[in-house]
């Protein structure tokens, strides 16, 4: 697999939340992360400037889909060479992003796998389905150990009872050469999955309607790119709250499963959709990792940092196509 993965790992749960805020200002690759945009503050600030009112729910629904997962093993049967092989069989926690992309009709009276009901009988519960990287949940060994954390847009969603959670079930297929899987999950949370479906119902409603759209509206891309494809991301860098990134694509085409962007990403972001725009809207790629050229050595992140520069490189980073619509 070429590049570095963008799974952020974390030694224990006792420590996560610590090694998550040191990672997120820490980073190196994007440090301070002037262009990560909290999802309240670009739902509050940057939509309303949309003149389309099915494009403002189109961007919500994006948002909302979005989740964060947080896998609680690592399989002894990843390969060696591959992403966290290192980590084979112990119970560090890696983290990175998905994607809920269906619900099934609820099941009744059926034995469920969540923490609260523990095997027991659930009066109804519901299978989903959410995309996200192979390196994120290799298999349905890792998925059975994953949590799915929805609507986590800011701290306070914890305390407040917005955010909720769900467990996975196992992993229905993947793609290595692509670096994609889909895993089914479960909850038995009714509030929850009236909230997906309804998100849900708003994408495929409106996506084979809407015109292209350049994002020129929404003032995050500078006029250089006035002609290029606009990229955007929604994703938790570091398991943090959900952030926006927007860039512009590099390379890709329909026919190229891999497509190359600029749009700033972190260890965390692996497994986000990859929205793209103009001639590649429909395309949804899963961030897989990132590559970058002309490294600084440490000597030379240290004298630019001392002379007031900043650090940061041009990104190349990539995901691959696992379907058009």
């Amino acid at each position: 697999m070429p590049g570095r993965h963008e799974c952020a790992v974390f030694s224990s749960r006792e420590h996560e939340a610590a090694e998550s805020c040191h990672s997120y200002e820490n980073c190196e690759k994007n440090p301070g992360h002037e262009n990560f945009i909290s999802a309240q503050d670009f739902i509050d600030n940057y939509l309303p400037r949309l003149q389309s009112d099915e494009w403002r729910e189109m961007f919500r629904s994006w948002i909302n889909q979005t989740v964060r997962l947080r896998v609680n093993c690592t399989s002894q049967d990843r390969p060696d060479g591959y992403p966290m092989a290192e980590d084979r069989g112990t119970r560090k926690i890696h983290v990175g992003t998905g994607y809920v992309w269906h619900v099934e009709e609820p099941k009744y009276s059926e034995p469920c796998v969540c923490p609260k009901c523990d095997g027991n009988v659930a009066r109804k519960q519901w299978r989903f389905g959410v995309m996200t990287a192979q390196h994120v949940v290799y298999n349905s060994e890792e998925a059975k150990k994953t949590q799915i954390d929805f609507f986590y847009d800011d701290d306070s969603c914890k305390s407040d009872g917005r955010m909720k959670s769900a467990w996975g079930v196992e992993v229905t297929e993947s793609s290595p050469d692509r670096d994609w899987c889909s895993m089914e999950c479960v909850t038995c949370d009714e509030d929850l999955v009236e909230k997906i479906e309804k998100i849900c119902r708003c994408y495929w409603l409106y996506d084979d309607e809407l015109d292209p759209k350049d994002l020129s509206e929404l003032g995050l891309l500078p006029s250089v790119h006035e002609y290029c494809d606009p990229v955007l991301i929604v994703s938790h860098p570091h398991g943090q709250p959900k952030k926006i990134t927007v860039g512009v694509l590099r390379h890709g085409s329909r026919v190229n499963p891999r497509q190359d962007y600029n749009t700033p990403t972190c260890p965390g972001s692996s497994g986000a959709l990859v929205f793209g725009f103009y001639r590649l809207l429909g395309l949804l790629p899963v961030h897989s990792g990132t590559e970058n050229k002309h490294r600084l050595n440490v000597f030379q992140r240290w004298s630019r940092k001392l002379r007031g520069h900043k650090t940061e490189q041009e990104q190349i980073n990539y995901g691959y196509q696992w379907m058009t619509i």
